[in-house]
């Protein structure tokens, strides 16, 4: 529309400007003396000029459409916005992790489960151990161990397919980064990846933490095995000896 009359415009002062100057050489041969001419031409000359002024209102007019245009495209959104599942896989992971029969760092009461599991030396010294009480460490060594490893390699297979969905979506992510056809859509899409980077920043922290979890129960059941043999060497030695028929003490 716009356009247009743009065009209409231009013509119309296009053809005022023929119009004079073919009158005017008409006007010169016939010598006519005509006492409103001057008026005439006057008139003629002024609808020429306001022909020329709504022409150039005209491709004003169409300048701004333009902008406003623009002003629209820049602030459009998106219609949909894809963010990720960062808390939704954190919490599957400690959900395995508490399945461990090793100790978990998301543990409600760590301290008191701690200190169930694992003696100090000084606490072995004072409590005699029979053949039940060494057969049920061994026991918890054992599951306890074989459990810090299963379900640390149970945590990486979860990561590992968490990161094909993930994946996905930093695809579909640049795609929509692609076709933004604005400056919004453009600053959304980049919000996504920068909340992107950051959940797997959180999730990098996570393994970490299941990495020094896993060192940290292999150390604990390391401690306590040496506690409880050498409390119980300690208490060896210190026993009465005993002196047989022969002589000889053990």
């Amino acid at each position: 529309m716009t356009l247009w009359w743009v065009n209409v415009s231009t013509g119309l002062a296009l053809s005022l400007f023929l119009v004079i100057s073919m009158i005017q050489p008409v006007r010169a041969q016939n010598a006519v003396i005509c006492t409103n001419c001057g008026t005439e031409w006057t008139q003629l000359m002024n609808k020429a000029m306001m022909a020329k002024q709504v022409a150039t209102q005209a491709q004003q007019l169409g300048t701004q459409i333009n902008q406003y245009k623009d002003m629209l495209i820049n602030s459009k959104g998106l219609s949909t916005q894809v963010w990720g599942q960062a808390m939704q896989d954190f919490a599957k992971l400690q959900n395995l992790m508490s399945q461990s029969r090793s100790m978990a760092y998301s543990a409600s009461n760590l301290d008191g489960q701690f200190s169930s599991r694992y003696g100090t030396y000084d606490s072995y010294l004072n409590r005699t151990m029979g053949a039940k009480d060494w057969q049920n460490k061994y026991t918890q060594w054992s599951q306890e161990g074989s459990d810090n490893a299963r379900y640390a390699l149970k945590g990486l297979g979860l990561q590992a397919s968490q990161m094909q969905n993930e994946q996905a979506l930093m695809q579909q992510l640049q795609s929509m980064a692609g076709s933004a056809e604005g400056r919004m859509q453009a600053l959304q899409v980049a919000n996504m990846m920068a909340a992107q980077n950051v959940e797997q920043v959180m999730k990098l922290r996570q393994m970490m933490m299941l990495q020094l979890q896993m060192q940290a129960n292999y150390l604990a059941q390391q401690q306590d095995r040496m506690a409880t043999q050498e409390a119980a060497h300690q208490r060896f030695m210190n026993a009465p000896r005993v002196r047989n028929d022969n002589g000889e003490t053990f």
